[in-house]
């Protein structure tokens, strides 16, 4: 009877220690759930079923698509993890948060700058994109042949609410720094219908949203007449729950088995499926 209690025992402590262990490969799961907006093209954007091309991704709880780099990156993870990737569409202001307060998701794969604010909460990879940022405005606007960030002299600027692009606005000597905006789709109407001049945007965003805009263009400034940035500015990374190490090696790994010219690539192929 003792012996059957020991084993007993035994077995119990070793279900408490494969419960405790954080140094597995992965997560004790079969799939990776990625949160991303799904409104910011082409990192990420929501199409409809008719009109999901072969990259696209289902959006969990709904009939829509996800498609865009974010999206590429996100499979190539999956694939590579051997998980089955659940992608999910969350409001910017409510990615931080998803991931560490309610754990509704494993990653942040979203255009996401690992700033030295956010790093506080979470866990930043090794960044899988580096953007330039560049001015978008009305092709009629009066600041259409600005040279530097210096001329744009009570220009009305609106950005994204919490982002690295908010931040940058405060370099614009001399303009008007209005209030944010939720999200980068409605900044785009607000500078169509003339309410603002101007907003920050990255490259890639400002390529695909002139793109289908007929009245917008950008500007890219010239080395040293363009923002003061840093890495973690310019960079943009993969957000996981802190304390996640084996987990955040094994993404960075992956990464690093991504070349330039195939990230370059994905990207190039994400904002012409955009259009």
């Amino acid at each position: 009877m003792k012996k059957i209690a020991l084993l007993v025992l035994l077995m119990l402590l070793s279900i408490v220690f494969v419960a405790c262990d954080t140094t597995s490969t992965t997560p004790n799961r079969e799939q990776i759930i990625v949160g991303m907006e799904a409104a910011y093209a082409p990192f990420n954007w929501t199409v409809s079923e008719s009109n999901a091309s072969e990259s696209a991704v289902r959006l969990y709880g709904s009939n829509n698509y996800v498609d865009g780099y974010d999206v590429e990156v996100a499979r190539l993870i999956a694939q590579a993890l051997d998980m089955d990737l659940v992608i999910k569409a969350v409001d910017w202001d409510g990615l931080i948060p998803s991931l560490v307060t309610s754990q509704e998701i494993d990653l942040i794969i979203a255009g996401m700058s690992p700033t030295a604010q956010r790093a506080q909460t979470v866990a930043f990879t090794d960044e899988y994109y580096q953007s330039t940022h560049v001015i978008v405005l009305r092709n009629d606007s009066i600041y259409l042949n600005a040279n530097s960030i210096n001329d744009f002299s009570m220009a009305n600027v609106v950005c994204q609410a919490q982002t690295i692009y908010d931040d940058l606005a405060t370099q614009l000597i001399g303009a008007n720094h209005a209030n944010p905006l939720p999200d980068v789709p409605t900044i785009i109407t607000a500078i169509n219908q003339g309410t603002y001049d101007i907003t920050i945007l990255e490259l890639p965003v400002a390529i695909a949203i002139t793109q289908t805009n007929p009245l917008l263009t950008f500007i890219e400034f010239d080395e040293g007449l363009g923002f003061d940035v840093t890495y973690e500015d310019s960079a943009v990374s993969i957000a996981l729950r802190l304390g996640e190490e084996s987990l955040l090696a094994q993404i960075n790994q992956i990464l690093s088995e991504i070349s330039l010219e195939t990230r370059e690539e994905l990207m190039n192929q994400a904002i012409t499926r955009q259009q």
